[in-house]
This record gives structure tokens, sequence and C-alpha cells, in this order.
């Protein structure tokens, strides 16, 4: 079994760290603030809290970080007591932050310069799939020394999907999440036009669930009926997630991918970025 850090224990490090516990691995915890109680209560007594991200990294062969954004990121790997400043010659660092491709690649740059193995892992299934166990590891870099990583990742996901060279899960994670978002909003405008078409919305809800448009539509009516308590994903992290995206697409025009960012953006300008992301579903004009 692995010693294995998770540097930035939220939501999903704290299911991530639970499930590699279950799993026999040793686990190595560094938050920016005081770990929370519901994560002092669901991890034994005896997983070791570090005191900077080096020092989780000093002592593990394995090292997740799952941080916010690229700030947050770039200071927990790069800082004077960062994850590059303690990592040892052999040790497995990966990113499962949703994070700019831009970051990405200058991070697997630096890694490249000590000879350390870098994978971008974002991840997919929010906190219930990070807490049962049940994510999709999004993988980008080297595929040879994947299978070593087999005992740590079946620890916590259902799926590994191997989509090429170092910042290729980012890329995919940006344009999934920009689809997503896509679709959240675009549940609420159809919502909208129900209702001014004289239906009714609960039986346009129920029959949307049962039509092609997976989880995402369900999710949207759910939190539209019940908004979730608590949240899933926050506005803001949407909205960094298609910040993000419309960078990757640069200048190329996406006329809808740039549509649904300034709805977020509105949102969160609006006071609502701490709510879960569906509230969009409510304030779509």
């Amino acid at each position: 079994m692995a010693v294995v850090a998770i540097v930035g224990v939220g939501i999903m490090g704290r299911g991530m760290a639970v499930n590699l516990v279950r799993g026999g691995h040793d686990v190595i915890l560094w938050n920016r603030g005081p770990l929370s109680p519901e994560t002092l209560s669901s991890i034994p007594e005896t997983t070791l809290v570090a005191s900077t991200p080096a020092d989780a990294a000093r002592q593990a062969d394995v090292v997740f970080e799952v941080t916010a954004d690229d700030e947050s990121s770039r200071a927990v790997w790069l800082g004077p007591e960062g994850i590059l400043a303690g990592a040892r010659p052999g040790t497995i660092l990966i990113s499962s932050a949703t994070l700019s491709a831009d970051w990405i690649a200058q991070l697997a740059d630096a890694c490249a310069e000590r000879a350390l193995t870098f994978y971008d892992m974002p991840l997919t299934g929010g906190a219930e799939g990070a807490r049962t166990g049940n994510l999709t590891m999004l993988v980008g870099g080297d595929p040879a020394r994947l299978p070593g990583l087999d005992p740590v990742l079946r620890a916590i996901s259902r799926e590994v999907r191997h989509f090429g060279p170092v910042g290729s899960g980012t890329r995919f994670k940006l344009v999934l999440n920009a689809l997503q978002a896509a679709h959240m909003t675009a549940f609420g405008e159809a919502m909208k036009l129900a209702a001014a078409a004289g239906l009714d919305l609960d039986q346009v809800g129920a029959a949307l669930r049962e039509r092609p448009g997976g989880v995402i539509t369900r999710m949207a009516h759910d939190n539209l009926v019940t908004p979730p308590e608590p949240i899933n994903f926050s506005a803001e992290w949407a909205r960094k997630d298609l910040d993000y995206a419309a960078r990757l697409a640069g200048p190329t025009g996406y006329p809808l991918l740039d549509a649904t960012l300034s709805v977020f953006t509105q949102a969160v300008a609006d006071g609502h970025g701490r709510e879960d992301w569906s509230v969009v579903n409510r304030l779509t004009p």
C-alpha cells in the first residue's frame, strides 16, 4: 500500500482521503486553513496532518493536489514550502483540480525540469462520487506508469480515462464543464419558455427528465424544485471553469460558450457565487 498525500482537503479531497484510508493506504493531509469538523470526524485519528505542502510531499509516494484555482494551485506547488520543494525522486505528482491549460503546461514543465513524474487528473463525479469512491479520473500523462497507480486510483474511482499527454485531461475537463454549464443554463431557459407557453411546469419537468439529456437535466430539475444543501458545485467554480475554457478557445468564436460564461459571470456579480450552480435556472432571463 502507498503513502498518499492530499493537498487541499475540501469536499473532494475529504472524500478521497476517507476512501484511501479504507483502501489500506496511509494518508497525509495538508489544507490551507483548519480542517473542517466533517473532515476531522471522518478520518482516523492516526491520519497525519502535514505542516506544509512540502512536508506532505516529502513523506509521500503519491501526491494529489485538489485546490480551487490557478492562484491557489501555483502557491501550493511553487511556494518556498510547496510540493516541489519537498517531492522526492520517484514520487508521483498529480493535479486533480480543474485548472487552466496554460498553468498545467507550466506545472508539467516545472516537474519535468526536476525529473518528477506528473499527471493532470481532474475529477468528475462530484461530492457524491468522492464520498462513495466512484469518481472518474480524466488523465493526461505518460500511460506507462498508470498501472502502478492502480491500487491508489481503485480506492477513489470507478473509472480511469486516459486522454493523451500531460494537459489532455485538463483540456477535456474544461470541454466537459463548458458543455454541462451550457446545458444547465439552457434548462432554466427552457423552463421559462414552458411557463410562458402556459404549460404545467411539474409535467414539463417530469417529462424532460425522461428525455435524452442525461444526468444534467435530472440534476437541473431536481435542484430547481429543491435547491441542494450542501451545494454540489458553486456558481463561482462554474464561472472559473468557463473562464478557463474561454482561454483555451482563444480568439476563435464560440458563441454558446461566451453566452454561458456571461450568465455565470452575472450570477456571481449579483452575489450568487457561493450558491449551487443551478441557481442560473432561477436567474435565466
